[in-house]
């Protein structure tokens, strides 16, 4: 639970913290979005695992990731230094959903 929190609060810096260089269109934004929150899903997936089905460990895993994510673009949207759009709460919950699908299938090994 402690790496958990931890996490959630690593993210939350990364996502207040002014970004330095000019704004691209390039992909390695939804790259990062994608893993971080395909990392997130995955920490939630290991903690609920404990006293939930693995379906329902699933389900609440990859809400939970997304609704942080799009909360994450909510608040960068009131910050002048940075910038929210669709396109990374998209990256946050196809990522969430990869990354916990991914692991459920890893952790069936």
């Amino acid at each position: 639970m402690f790496f958990l929190i931890l996490w959630f609060g690593f993210i939350l810096i990364v996502s207040v913290m002014p970004v330095s260089g000019p704004k691209t269109d390039l992909p390695a934004d939804k790259i990062v979005h994608f893993v971080f929150y395909g990392m997130t899903s995955m920490l939630l997936f290991r903690h609920f695992i404990k006293e939930a089905t693995p379906i329902r460990a699933f389900y609440t895993s990859v809400v939970l990731a997304s609704m942080y994510g799009a909360a994450m673009e909510v608040v960068q949207y009131f910050l002048p230094h940075r910038s929210s759009s669709l396109g990374d709460m998209a990256a946050n919950t196809l990522g969430a959903f990869a990354g916990c699908l991914l692991y459920m299938k890893w952790r069936r090994r």
